[in-house]
Order: C-alpha cells, then structure tokens, then sequence
C-alpha cells in the first residue's frame, strides 16, 4: 500500500509539472542622454508672482513722476524724464553637460510705449535684437541685472506694459 501511494504522488507531481507553461520576452530599452540647461527668474520689482519658474509677473500698479515708487524699486526724478530702478535675478542651471558658463541675453517682446526706455544693465532694450547682459554667467547661481524703466516726461499717460525674455545659451 505505501508503495501505491508513493507511485500516486509521482504521477500527481509528473502531471503537475508537465502541465505547466512558460513563455519569456525582452525589452530592450534605447535612448540618449541629452544635455540641458533650464532659467528661472529668481526675483524682480513690484509685486511679483510666479518667481522660481520662467514665466514670472511683476505688476508695478500705477506709477507716476511725483508718486511713489512701485515695491522693490527706487524713483529717480530728473529735469525732462524719471527712472524707475530695481533689479531682475536671473538662475540658469544645467544637467549633463559640460559647459562651464552661459551666456544671457534679454529683448523686449514688443516695442516700447513712445517715451518709455527699458533697460537692463545700463543697456537699452528692444524688440529687434536681443542684448548680451552677461557671457560669463556662473551656473546655480542668481545673476543680479540692473533693471531700469525711464520715462519721458512727454510720454503719453497710457499703459507700459510689456515683457523682457531673458535667453540662456550654454557657452
């Protein structure tokens, strides 16, 4: 009897096996590493949202000759025009790549309201040609900009509104 039901054990383990199916597969898995850099506007004057990312606001409100100052910025009063001074902090970091520094340029996103100069690092912005505001630029680190806004004093009563698109190219 024991010899049976070693012999049934056998058969039940045989058949148990012989009934089980198996299948494998690969997947080969390609791709490149590619090099990138990424800008972030760290700071700015006025009242400013969305700092940390590429696409910051600063709203400067009302602004006026003999009012005051937008927050974060200063007023400078002359004889025919007024400044107002702040400044923009700009971040460019990288990722798998070997460059050491970066150059940034800024241009206006669209032509000035008459009367009204924007300038960054002492030089006058437009919306035709990009200005280099640094060749050196240090990753990881905010880079200060001098950010002025002169206004005639024969310019218009109207809105200023316009955007300055900062580009980082790595050197």
């Amino acid at each position: 009897m024991k010899k049976s039901i070693i012999a049934f054990a056998v058969l039940v383990a045989a058949a148990a096996s012989a009934s089980a199916a198996t299948s494998s597969g690969t997947l080969t898995v390609t791709g490149t590493i590619e090099s990138s850099i990424d800008l972030t506007i760290e700071s700015a004057g006025g009242t400013t949202s969305g700092t940390g990312t590429a696409a910051a606001t600063s709203a400067l409100g009302s602004i006026s000759k003999y009012g005051s100052a937008p927050t974060g910025f200063t007023l400078a009063r002359g004889a025919s025009n007024w400044t107002l001074s702040s400044t923009v902090g700009v971040q460019v970091n990288k990722a798998n790549l070997t460059s050491t520094d970066y150059t940034l340029t800024a241009q206006l996103g669209s032509a000035p309201a008459s009367g009204v100069a924007w300038k960054l690092n002492g030089s006058t912005l437009s919306d035709s040609a990009a200005t280099t505001l640094t060749s050196t630029g240090t990753y990881g680190s905010t880079g200060s900009y001098s950010w002025d806004i002169v206004v005639a004093d024969s310019a218009a009563a109207a809105a200023i509104d316009n955007s300055v698109n900062f580009t980082a190219t790595s050197n």
